[in-house]
């Protein structure tokens, strides 16, 4: 689903706003336009007839179709208005939320070359001008206000997606999609299962051990022997396990009938320790392992309410 879509009860509940600047805006339109390679599309599959067309041609036409609209809201209509005069008004005027849904979509008819270089523009872009929106896997999240935290999380993600640890990076997609809907106990929950992914795929064959145990198991292969070894084993128990003890006690198992809801504060947290612990420990791995092999196992999502307990 495009981005409006996703979040579409909170949009429309005011849980969050997106707010772009004229400047950002200016620039997000240069390169949609400098990207808009032309394209030629086979509409009946039936038929060998190729239509010329181009990216922002087709992502003005998938707009109009999801939308239901007939034309872009607020773009002039009639005979010289054509789908660049609209898709330049939606990008300098429309709504923020609108000229997201064109950025996912531009972004799907674009290689995987151009779609990385744009990405990283975006982002760039939105980071300059000081937007808490970052682009990653073709989706727009929301970061936290606060600088550091927001590097720790869109980094980590593009760690996680660029050392084929899939299984933890939508895990961890999920983990913020959720916050940015106000659903702060799953978005625990999933922080704290891409965390366990990870090192899952570190520990290669230890699919179904638990928080505790993958950590253990860190500890046992000599994953933290760069540090005295008298303070080893309280790293392992007292700082890892920080991330394991939210996702039980708040986002999974042990939350009593007295807790009704949870303040999205420590949703961040969870999502921001998350980020941390992936940076860390791909790193980690990374040094005793540069290369990943291309057949890297990857976990399968086996989130079931029956989980057992981390620790």
């Amino acid at each position: 689903m495009l981005f409006s879509q996703r979040y579409f009860r909170s949009l429309e509940q005011r849980k969050f706003s997106v707010e772009i600047s004229e400047a950002a805006r200016r620039k997000l339109w240069s390169w949609l336009a400098a990207n808009n390679s032309s394209l030629g599309i086979q509409r009946d599959p039936s038929d060998r007839w190729i239509s010329n067309s181009s990216i922002l041609e087709e992502t003005e036409s998938e707009l109009l179709t999801e939308h239901g609209w007939d034309q872009i809201p607020g773009a002039v209509a009639g005979q010289n208005a054509g789908y660049v005069s609209s898709m330049h008004h939606l990008v300098l005027h429309g709504e923020g939320m609108f000229v997201f849904d064109a950025i996912e979509l531009a972004g799907r008819w674009m290689d995987v070359a151009e779609k990385e270089a744009f990405r990283k523009k975006v982002n760039q872009i939105f980071e300059l001008h000081d937007c808490p929106w970052r682009l990653s896997d073709g989706e727009f999240f929301k970061l936290d206000g606060d600088f550091v935290g927001a590097r720790v999380a869109s980094t980590a993600h593009d760690g996680l997606t660029a050392n084929r640890f899939v299984g933890a990076a939508e895990e961890y997609a999920k983990a913020r999609q959720y916050l940015g809907s106000s659903e702060v106990r799953e978005a625990i929950y999933f922080a704290g299962h891409s965390f366990e992914s990870v090192m899952k795929v570190i520990l290669d064959g230890l699919e179904h051990a638990n928080a505790d145990k993958l950590i253990k198991e860190l500890l046992g292969r000599g994953y933290f022997d760069d540090l005295p070894e008298s303070v080893r084993a309280g790293f392992a128990d007292q700082v890892l396990k920080a991330l394991p003890f939210l996702r039980n006690k708040l986002g999974g198992h042990g939350q009593g009938a007295a807790v009704v809801s949870i303040p999205p504060v420590y949703g961040r947290l969870a999502i921001e320790l998350a980020g941390v612990f992936h940076n860390f420990l791909i790193s980690k791995h990374l040094e005793r392992s540069p290369q990943l092999p291309a057949s890297a196992p990857v976990p399968k999502s086996t989130i079931q309410d029956d989980d057992e307990i981390p620790f």
